[in-house]
């Protein structure tokens, strides 16, 4: 089989650029040549100079593209030359590092372009006047948008905090006029937008939100078309009353704030109640049905200024910790290279010679004329490194001290025994110290890129209240949303009281949220028990495994267990016990569940392969050792990683081609400098991932490739090599056989 293709590491998500260069060719196409009041708007042009270079282009095209079809490109002239100039500006420079210079280099491109396109046709001074007016409202803009891209670019969320609220506010006011340009039949596109953001906002930040988002929807509307925008003065009363009700059912919500609506417009006069304006309302307020504030929280920051330090401080700390680890164990490991390694032979037949034969009366003779022979006796009785006395070498029979001297050799010779004990006990002593240091770095990195995930205190309070609405007390109730903004809900309690109501519980938060929640296996902390559902990731893992036992024994020793992490992803892990039976059972099972508990604790997979083999290393020599595999799954990237120690090969079926991983690494436990292989692979809906014990010979690996490729069910595939097992490996089974298939679906 051939090796693991690098196709299966290029990521299948589409790329920044093209994401910016569509939006921008659909902004242009749209917005080109709508107006905020009697002026242009300058949402194309602000919204270019806020883009790269690709983004303002497409902007351009799709600009030039709307004036070529609908014969407008002499009356916005100017405004397509100041796109000219922005463009090259893109193109030949970086943007601009701030808000005011952006501000100011849009507003003047505007205004030389209008200045230009007026030498040329020998505009009047009113239509100069008006090119001016644009330029400061296009720099405006520009300045208000840049401060909304910067909080979404550095965030990814869009902020609403302080002035980048205030900037938001005013970009939600400048795309609600210029939309309402469009006017579609009995419908306003910008009245309708309005509506549904009035609504979000009341739900998700009650009275405040519903008031201020309504009146700013009157205000954009009003700009963009005073006839559909007068109907809409009633938003901020409406979106009074639904901030008020916020609490209640979102369709509750709805329908109140939909006739309360009807109702005020026939209040204030029946030339309001028109059908085009019902027709918005209820567009609208359908609209917010599939936009709910609960599947909107994780774009929108609203808390960052309260929240932020502290996190902030915490998240600093810890990696300020991990760097002190880090350099402490890197000045150590320098000191201890500096330091002398070479060990220096103690000369014990110079020591035993000036201690007994110093004050010898046979010195001389023995040391002059026998010097040889007395040397050779001494070699050999040096040379003797067993507890005993050294025997008596025939060269030394004449000795009249040779009862001390037996007797200092074996002195000495426990002595340097000790040493190069301690010198080795030291040598691994300081290795594992480095390992586990190493690990414990890992942890706090780890520890601190987790403290990032979002805590949503309104959604967490929205789901404490629900539980006690139906009878179901929880001790605390956490939503918050993972690196790969995923929704996860949380609910503790003292004791097992939620057991067997989760089915119940996650139908009514799906209803509740809006959207489809999936419950994950519960962590069980002493009397503490952490019920946990997540939002439906992109991709689904099906998985099914099998094992048999070695024709000799009654219970196998390899051990496969299937569990998720604290962000929902799955883990499959297999161990093969040394051996057969029932101690290789138990080191197989133990192995398992001390990675999963160190996972679900928090900890990342490589920092518990150390910890775990750190905690290894102090096994008796009796204790067998146990191989570890293990297959992350991130469902939301569609991404494989591999880690390996001692294990069997793992084999891939991508794209119709099967590949293979494997890696000579020992079990752990057996080295104190121990790291696992890892690898990361990429993958695409309908891909296998095939786990093994080392019971499956490699001489069955070309038959499980046809199997593979044969596309069978997962049942079917692992059936089959269980079956065939046996044949393969000469028609008896003598090591028990485990394997774990996995395959990635769509959700």
């Amino acid at each position: 089989m051939q090796s693991i293709n690098t196709n299966l590491l290029r990521s299948s998500r589409i790329p920044h650029t093209v994401l910016e260069a569509g939006g921008g060719f659909l902004a242009g196409l749209l917005l080109a040549g709508t107006s905020v009041g009697s002026m242009t708007s300058p949402l194309p042009i602000a919204l270019a100079a806020n883009l790269s270079s690709i983004g303002a282009t497409a902007v351009l095209v799709g600009s030039l593209l709307s004036y070529l079809c609908f014969h407008t490109i002499l009356d916005n002239l100017p405004l397509l030359f100041a796109l000219v100039i922005i463009v090259c500006f893109r193109v030949l420079k970086r943007p601009p590092k701030s808000a005011v210079s952006i501000m100011w280099s849009t507003g003047l491109c505007v205004f030389f372009s209008g200045i230009v396109v007026s030498l040329m046709v020998h505009a009047s001074g009113t239509q100069v006047i008006g090119y001016t007016m644009t330029a400061g409202l296009t720099g405006c803009a520009s300045y208000f948008m840049y401060a909304v891209f910067t909080g979404i670019r550095k965030n990814g969320k869009i902020p609403l905090r302080s002035t980048d609220g205030c900037a938001a506010a005013v970009v939600l006011i400048l795309t609600t006029a210029t939309l309402s340009c469009y006017r579609i039949p009995a419908m306003n596109a910008g009245c309708l937008i309005g509506v549904a953001v009035t609504l979000i906002a009341a739900r998700k930040f009650r009275i405040s939100g519903g008031v201020i988002c309504g009146a700013l929807t009157a205000c954009g509307v009003i700009l963009g078309s005073s006839a559909d925008g007068l109907p809409m003065l009633i938003l901020p009363i409406s979106g009074l009353l639904a901030g008020y009700i916020a609490s209640q059912n979102r369709y509750v919500i709805t329908v109140t704030f939909f006739l309360f609506s009807l109702m005020a417009l026939i209040t204030f006069g029946t030339e309001y109640f028109t059908f085009s304006t019902v027709v918005d309302l209820f567009l609208g307020s359908i609209a917010f049905l599939f936009l709910d504030a609960a599947c909107l929280d994780k774009w929108i920051i609203t808390d960052i200024a309260n929240r932020m330090p502290s996190e902030q401080s915490l998240s600093t700390q810890l990696r300020h910790m991990a760097d002190a680890i880090h350099n402490v164990r890197e000045d150590t490991d320098a000191i201890a290279h500096l330091l002398p390694q070479k060990e220096y032979p103690r000369d014990i037949t110079k020591e035993a010679c000036e201690i007994v034969c110093g004050s010898c009366r046979n010195k001389l003779r023995c040391w002059e004329s026998e010097y040889e022979r007395t040397l050779s006796g001494f070699y050999k009785m040096q040379s003797h490194h067993a507890a005993s006395l050294p025997p008596v070498p025939k060269e030394l029979s004449y000795c009249t001290r040779i009862e001390r001297l037996q007797s200092l050799f074996a002195q000495l010779a426990s002595e340097q025994r000790k040493a190069q004990f301690l010198a080795a006990h030291t040598a691994e002593s300081r290795t594992v110290l480095f390992e586990q240091l190493t690990a414990a770095e890992e942890l706090l990195q780890a520890a601190g890129t987790q403290i990032h995930i979002r805590y949503s205190a309104e959604l967490s309070e929205s789901v404490r209240r629900r539980m006690m609405h139906y009878g179901y007390p929880c001790d605390t109730a956490a939503v918050y949303y993972t690196v790969a903004d995923r929704m996860m809900i949380e609910l503790t309690c003292i004791g097992k009281k939620l057991n067997g109501c989760m089915p119940t519980i996650r139908h009514i938060l799906s209803e509740t949220l809006n959207m489809t929640l999936e419950e994950l296996e519960p962590f069980y902390s002493g009397e503490t028990v952490r019920y946990r559902l997540c939002q439906r990731p992109k991709y689904r893992l099906e998985h099914y495994s099998s094992a048999l036992h070695a024709g000799q024994e009654t219970i196998s020793g390899d051990t496969s267990i299937l569990f998720t992490d604290c962000s929902g992803n799955p883990y499959l892990v297999l161990s093969d016990g040394m051996g057969t039976g029932k101690n290789a059972a138990v080191e197989s099972r133990m192995t398992t569940e001390m990675f999963r508990k160190f996972v679900n604790g928090g900890i990342t997979g490589m920092a518990a392969v150390r910890m775990m083999n750190g905690l290894l290393l102090t096994k008796s020599p009796q204790e067998t050792f146990a191989t570890l595999d293990v297959a992350q799954f991130d469902l939301d990237a569609g991404e494989l990683t591999i880690m390996k120690s001692g294990a069997a090969a793992t084999l891939i079926l991508h794209a119709d081609k099967v590949s293979r991983i494997s890696a000579q690494i020992f079990p752990l436990g057996l080295e104190p400098e121990r790291e696992a292989s890892v690898r990361r692979v990429a993958l695409c809906p309908n891909d296998i991932i095939l786990m093994l014990s080392d019971g499956v010979s490699e001489d069955t690996y070309p038959f499980i490739r046809q199997l593979l490729e044969q596309n069978g069910s997962l049942e079917q595939i692992v059936t089959e090599i269980c079956d065939k097992s046996a044949i393969f490996a000469g028609g008896t089974r003598r090591d028990d056989v485990t394997v774990c298939a996995a395959k990635l679906l769509p959700a």
